[in-house]
C-alpha cells in the first residue's frame, strides 16, 4: 500500500545508519543513500524513531509546527511519509 493511502492507525518507524543535525536540520545516512532533512522532516524521523502511528505523528507535527496552511494535515503527512519511505528513512511496519 502507498504510504499516500496509509490509515491514519498505520505505525511507521524510522531507520538511519548515521546522521549529523545542524541548525534543525538532519543529514542521514539510509543504506547507501544521503538525504538533507528539513526541520518538519527532522521532527518527524525523531518522533518515529522508535515507531509510531500516523494519526499521533500528525498530531506531534501540528503541536510543534502548526497546520498547514490551506492543505490537510493529513495529506501533507503522508507527502513527508512518501518521499523519506522513498529515500529508505522511514519503514512502514506491519
Amino acid at each position: 500500500m502507498p504510504a499516500t493511502e496509509l490509515p491514519g492507525g498505520a505505525r511507521v518507524r524510522s531507520v538511519w545508519d548515521d546522521a549529523i543535525e545542524r541548525d534543525g536540520q538532519m543529514l542521514v545516512l539510509a543504506g547507501n543513500e544521503v538525504s538533507l532533512l528539513s526541520p518538519v522532516a527532522t521532527a518527524l524521523v525523531h518522533a518515529a524513531r522508535d515507531g509510531i502511528t500516523l494519526d499521533a505523528l500528525g498530531a506531534r507535527l501540528v503541536e510543534d509546527f502548526g497546520a498547514p496552511e490551506g492543505r490537510d494535515p493529513g495529506e501533507v503527512l503522508r507527502e513527508f511519509v512518501t518521499a523519506l519511505v522513498q529515500r529508505g528513512v522511514i519503514v512502514i511496519e506491519g
